[in-house]
Order: C-alpha cells, then sequence, then structure tokens
C-alpha cells in the first residue's frame, strides 16, 4: 500500500464567526483521507478553532481544538489519524473560525 503526502495549504478566516472550510483539490477523490494535520500559520495574533459543522467560537461547541497564538518557540498543530480505516477521515468535515480576520491554519494530509 502506497501513501501520497498532500500540502492542501492555507485556510483563511475572512471574517470571524463566519466559518471556512478546506478546499479539496480534484486530485483527492474521494475526499477522504487516512491523516490531517492542521497548523496554526506563523504569523497569527489570535486564536484560531478547529471543529465540525455548527462550531461556534464564542461557546466552543462543535470544536475539536483551541490552536493558541503561535510564538518564537512554538506552532499550534492538531491532527487526526484513522488507522482502522483507510482514508477515513472527511475533509469536508472540518470547519475554521478564528479570532482575527485574514488568519487562519495550514492543512496537510496524507491519503492511502
Amino acid at each position: 500500500m502506497s501513501c501520497q503526502l498532500a500540502g492542501l495549504g492555507r485556510v483563511l478566516v475572512a471574517v470571524p464567526g463566519v466559518l471556512a472550510q478546506v478546499v479539496v483539490p480534484p486530485y483527492v477523490n474521494p475526499p477522504t483521507v487516512h491523516a490531517i494535520l492542521i497548523e496554526a500559520l506563523p504569523s497569527n495574533t489570535g486564536r484560531v478553532y478547529v471543529g465540525v459543522q455548527g462550531l461556534v467560537r464564542a461557546t466552543l461547541a462543535n470544536c475539536l481544538a483551541v490552536l493558541p497564538i503561535p510564538t518564537a518557540n512554538m506552532i499550534p498543530t492538531f491532527s487526526i489519524t484513522v488507522t482502522e480505516a483507510a482514508n477515513g477521515v472527511a475533509l469536508s468535515s472540518f470547519y475554521f473560525d478564528a479570532d482575527v480576520g485574514g488568519e487562519g491554519v495550514m492543512v496537510s494530509a496524507i491519503i492511502v
């Protein structure tokens, strides 16, 4: 079994409170992956929220993780791997919000 590494690029939250999603490239078909890594952008000045549909930044409803403000020594990350099912993570299930407009995350994945 071979794996493909996929850099899915940046996901920016244009306006806090308006959720953003990963834009799935055509080569990820079906749009599912084996593992996903979500990394705060080093330039972020506020927190980024990772969640599922219905994510509410103010109450943390449907929130999976809060990525703190990056520092010189640490870039916050969040990852999920499903070892029992190849390509068992749906990219469309992830939503993002941020404290500051124009900030966000970088997303990469492993496709089996």
